[in-house]
């Protein structure tokens, strides 16, 4: 365990003082952590293995794309059950994005081309094209409603002689709805895909099988990693031309894609060498299905028989690991700290500069705060079809830059990390307000801004929520909800005598074991629960 905050012997704290009594706000340090650390990273993202049932190898940052516009191409797996027996196909799936928006009502349209090409040996194959227009609509409250249709649809499977088709859209009908919150750190979303897919049974007659799915769907976006889970309910019935529906098959699918990011600390073996020991973190895509199903068994004609199967599998598809190697700092002067390998991680996310006057005793201000905050907690990366065009169009105009805070110089040299922490509704400002750059900052002020940024404050109860700390009455009433939610969430806890000390400041080496319980959270905890309380792996 590791004590995460000094508190000073006198009631005036000063920057470099001797350390006083500690407050144990701990966190178990584990051998390797999810985490990115490029801001270059790709992740895969909403969508990327479509709607149908099936997983893909997503985007990875080493991939490019296959055009000018967001397409891209990957591995992808999906098992069909139109035959009575799961069998698997493989290929690619070839994903194209196209992004218009209206600039008055700031209202986006994303048209979305899924190309699948699979097959499983040379008898059983599978192509098929699909196009979904999405209407993105901004809310007042900051949410997004994400309303998709079907608009092409194109699908051709054949398993040994069988052949199933369906022609147009007017065989597949779909409608998806999700819902997206955008929060300072994290994109969440969730939604509802209802779909009926009718395959004509041959090239000509009017013998069909039908499809019925129901998806609830659900993830997030953030820097560290991203989730998505797809737990899928088909039924499969038998339309024969003159006879009454027959149900042959019921389907139980649970998806998950993730990126997962692991980080671990090398030391570097030869001792004559300026480089010292450092991070290297390597990012993967982890996509994962489980199925069950129910399989009436089919005769020679592929009438359903009486006979009822069950099947149980699972597949994975992984992508090619990359590895960043992190830059490292001769910390010579920290050898043997408690804090000593999570000061090392904020160097090389360079939330820490000028490692030689580094002092792990010395308190961290606001300013000093926010600024190293920021490379701990970076925007949400965008997906490639929602950046921004380059323009090149040029402007004498000169805009005037207002500072948020009255007692924030533009000059101040932590103003644009304060100013892009106000856009972000990480801190709020309206240009009147102080922040108090110089002060020191407070633990109950440090975990106000780490919730927010969350966005979790609504995990917090009305109307006074009352933490387990013994010292609870004593937390300021602006830091109740996020203390409470902080607990909650297994970011802080107190000492052997389960005080917090809100009022504590804060050392830059308990602001690192600080962010390393942060980051840990941020890169598997968060995943943990859209996946492992979600899916029964």
């Amino acid at each position: 365990m590791h004590n995460l905050f000094e508190r000073s012997k006198t009631e005036k704290y000063k920057r470099r003082g001797k350390s006083g009594k500690r407050t144990a706000i701990s966190v178990i340090l584990s051998a390797a952590i999810l985490l990115s650390l490029s801001p270059g990273n790709i992740y895969a993202r909403q969508g990327d293995s479509g709607y149908e049932g099936g997983i893909s190898s997503g985007e990875t940052p080493s991939m490019t794309s296959l055009s000018s516009t967001s397409k891209y191409e990957f591995q992808y797996q999906e098992p069909c059950f139109l035959t009575g027996v799961p069998v698997i196909m493989s290929g690619t799936l070839t994903l194209s994005k196209k992004l218009k928006e209206d600039t008055k009502t700031k209202t986006q349209t994303l048209t979305s081309t899924y190309a699948y090409s699979l097959r499983n040996g040379t008898q059983n194959t599978l192509s098929r094209t699909l196009t979904f227009v999405t209407v993105i609509t901004p809310k007042d409250n900051g949410q997004k409603v994400e309303a998709t249709q079907l608009t092409a649809a194109k699908e051709n499977i054949k398993i040994g002689n069988a052949v199933y088709t369906i022609g147009s859209k007017d065989d597949y009908e779909l409608t998806k709805s999700i819902l997206n919150d955008n929060k300072p750190a994290v994109n969440y979303y969730s939604g509802e895909i209802m779909s009926k897919k009718r395959y004509r049974m041959g090239t000509t007659g009017s013998d069909y099988v039908v499809v019925n799915s129901t998806t609830g769907y659900t993830g997030y976006d953030q820097y560290w990693s991203s989730t998505e889970t797809q737990i899928i309910k088909q039924t499969i019935e038998q339309q024969r031309a003159g006879k009454a529906p027959v149900q042959v098959g019921d389907i139980s699918m649970e998806v998950s894609t993730t990126t997962k990011k692991e980080l671990e600390y090398y030391e570097n073996l030869p001792e004559q060498s300026s480089i010292a020991g450092g991070y290297v973190q390597t990012q993967a895509n982890e996509n994962i299905l489980k199925y069950t199903a129910d399989l009436s068994e089919l005769d020679s004609k592929r009438n359903p028989t009486t006979k009822v199967v069950k099947h149980t599998d699972s597949l994975m598809l992984e992508s090619f690991p990359t590895s960043t190697r992190m830059v490292s700092p001769n910390l010579n002067q920290i050898r043997g700290h408690a804090s000593e390998e999570n000061i090392a991680l904020l160097f090389g996310l360079e939330a820490f500069k000028n490692p030689a006057a580094f002092d792990p005793q010395e308190y961290i201000s606001r300013a000093e705060f926010v600024d190293a905050f920021l490379k701990v907690a970076p925007a949400v990366p965008l997906d490639p079809a929602f950046k921004p065009k380059k323009t090149s169009a040029r402007t004498s105009k000169k805009v005037e830059i207002v500072s948020p805070f009255s007692d924030v110089a533009v000059s101040n040299p932590y103003f644009t990390s304060i100013e892009d922490a106000t856009k972000r509704a990480i801190i709020s400002g309206n240009g009147k307000s102080k922040f108090r750059p110089d002060e020191l900052i407070t633990v109950a002020e440090a975990v106000a801004i780490m919730v927010n940024a969350l966005g979790l404050n609504g995990l917090a109860p009305n109307p006074v929520p009352v933490t387990g700390f013994r010292d609870n009455d004593k937390i300021p009433s602006y830091a109740r909800g996020p203390m409470y939610v902080a607990e909650r969430l297994g970011l802080i806890s107190g000492d052997t005598k389960g005080y917090i000390y809100p009022d504590n400041k804060i050392t830059k080496a308990g602001f690192s074991d600080m962010m390393r319980t942060y980051i840990d959270y941020m890169g598997k905890d968060l995943r943990k629960e859209y996946v492992e309380k979600l899916i029964s792996y």
